[in-house]
């Protein structure tokens, strides 16, 4: 994969065989730099980041609220990219969502699809959205939710110049997040739930029901935290999805 499209900025464009890619797709009001300490070249695995318009390399451009548009935009550029190579796709939050609506567009329209599917963090796609938060909300709701989902450091949420800057753009995402229709479709490969004991929106008696979207083998795992589980265990989540990627033994850090 040779990575010269803006969907991508931060991919390692490592060419090894052996070297397994995994697709990631982050969470609203996010950006790859969620996921950008996972894309160091020293690792057995290549991560890459899609990179939404409207936020970190691509902020001036304008945010998409469609999510039929923005899947066809994404699927189009992404299969421009795609080799020989294994590759997996993940998802947190929203990019759960995103994630298995762009493997199935890419099985359905191209007989191409991910090794697998991880996903973290969210409800299964034919469920209803539990968040009390929509998008039509005041900016003082979507700054509770931001409060109850405790993935924002305090001192940002205390910051009133840098909410301002943020709160549309997060806005947006939830926008994008609610114009999603699942149809009724189902995968053939392998989907992984990765849930935070303590999320209220995406425990792991919710996220059981990511099973029931793909004919092939599900598992489920649960994680101690919340919401943001991923960023609170750090190098110890990163470590365990390295070893799910590669199926091999525990990768030390």
């Amino acid at each position: 994969m040779q990575l010269n499209n803006k969907w991508f900025p931060f991919g390692c464009n490592r060419n090894l065989d052996n070297v397994d890619r995994v697709i990631c797709f982050h969470y609203a009001g996010g950006s790859t730099s969620a996921f950008k300490r996972w894309t160091t070249s020293k690792l057995p695995v290549e991560f890459i980041p899609v990179e939404l318009p409207g936020r970190g390399t691509r902020m001036s451009e304008p945010c998409m609220e469609s999510f039929d548009e923005l899947i066809e935009q994404l699927v189009a550029n992404l299969i421009k990219v795609l080799d020989y190579r294994r590759f997996h796709f993940y998802g947190h939050s929203m990019g759960a969502a995103i994630a298995f609506e762009t493997a199935y567009q890419l099985q359905h329209r191209y007989g191409i699809q991910p090794e697998q599917l991880i996903v973290a963090g969210r409800h299964a796609p034919q469920h209803p959205d539990p968040s009390l938060f929509k998008s039509y909300m005041s900016d003082e709701d979507l700054l509770h939710e931001m409060k109850r989902l405790n993935g924002t450091p305090k001192e940002i949420l205390d910051n009133r110049e840098i909410m301002q800057f943020l709160l549309p753009m997060i806005r947006s995402d939830y926008k994008l997040h609610e114009s999603y229709n699942y149809r009724g479709h189902k995968l053939n490969i392998p989907i992984i739930a990765h849930a935070g004991k303590d999320d209220h929106d995406a425990n792991p008696s919710i996220m059981q029901y990511w099973k029931d979207v793909t004919y092939g083998e599900f598992e489920l795992q649960a994680y101690e935290g919340n919401h943001f589980f991923v960023q609170q265990l750090g190098e110890q989540y990163l470590s365990e999805l390295i070893n799910k990627v590669r199926h091999k033994e525990l990768y030390p850090l």
